[in-house]
């Protein structure tokens, strides 16, 4: 019996064993650059915060979302990054911020001033069909 995504119980369970492991790995990750920047790490113990980091000498505490960075892949969109957004809404009593980790491990911030900030300063590429293909082709000024 196939689920909603057309996949059987036995894929379904495999690629979410992976896709956990590939989470995982993606917190032990920012936690290291964290680490690096001079921030003590606290590992989530349950809820939509992946880790909690402060600050050793500022006392500066960040709430982070550690999320695998992915494209899509066989859609009529493959190749475009997935976005991804904290949905909880302990996010409107705390700022949580979301963390990309790539596959080799490279660390990446989203946007932080917002949909209509970032269009007014990025001019993007786009396909035939007028979609975002996930390549930025200039910085524009600011004024």
């Amino acid at each position: 019996m196939s689920g909603n995504n057309g996949l059987d119980k036995e894929t379904q369970i495999a690629i979410g064993k992976t896709t956990k492991q590939k989470g995982d790995w993606a917190e032990l990750i920012a936690a290291a650059y964290f680490r690096k920047l001079g921030y003590f790490v606290f590992p989530k113990m349950s809820g939509p915060i992946d880790t909690i980091f402060v600050h050793e000498k500022t006392g500066e505490t960040r709430y982070v979302d550690v999320k695998t960075l992915n494209d899509r892949k066989n859609t009529k969109t493959g190749g475009n990054r997935i976005n991804r957004t904290v949905t909880h809404p302990l996010k409107k009593i705390l700022k949580i911020e979301i963390v990309y980790v790539d596959e080799h491990g490279n660390i990446t911030f989203p946007y932080a001033k917002g949909r209509e900030a970032w269009r007014k300063e990025y001019e993007v590429d786009r396909n035939e069909k007028g979609q975002y293909n996930g390549k930025i082709v200039k910085r524009k000024e600011v004024v």
